[in-house]
């Protein structure tokens, strides 16, 4: 793909699943979440690498290194 997106990042998703607050580990996601993200890469066929679990900037899963 020529300047197209390679990574994606997911804000919010303590909203959609409160039990997510906070989580830093993807392993550590509810199941419904890890559902949700693996959804969205396969519609948007780009891998989401960050995902907010919090409003503090800590409260991150980073996938980058996975």
């Amino acid at each position: 793909m020529l300047n197209g997106a390679t990574q994606a990042a997911i804000t919010k998703i303590d909203v959609l699943f409160p039990e997510c607050k906070g989580i830093k580990s993807y392993e550590e996601l509810s199941q419904q979440a890890k559902a949700f993200i693996k959804k969205v890469e396969k519609e948007i066929r780009v891998r989401v690498t960050l995902v907010g679990t919090g409003p503090d900037t800590w409260e991150i899963v980073d996938r980058r290194n996975i």
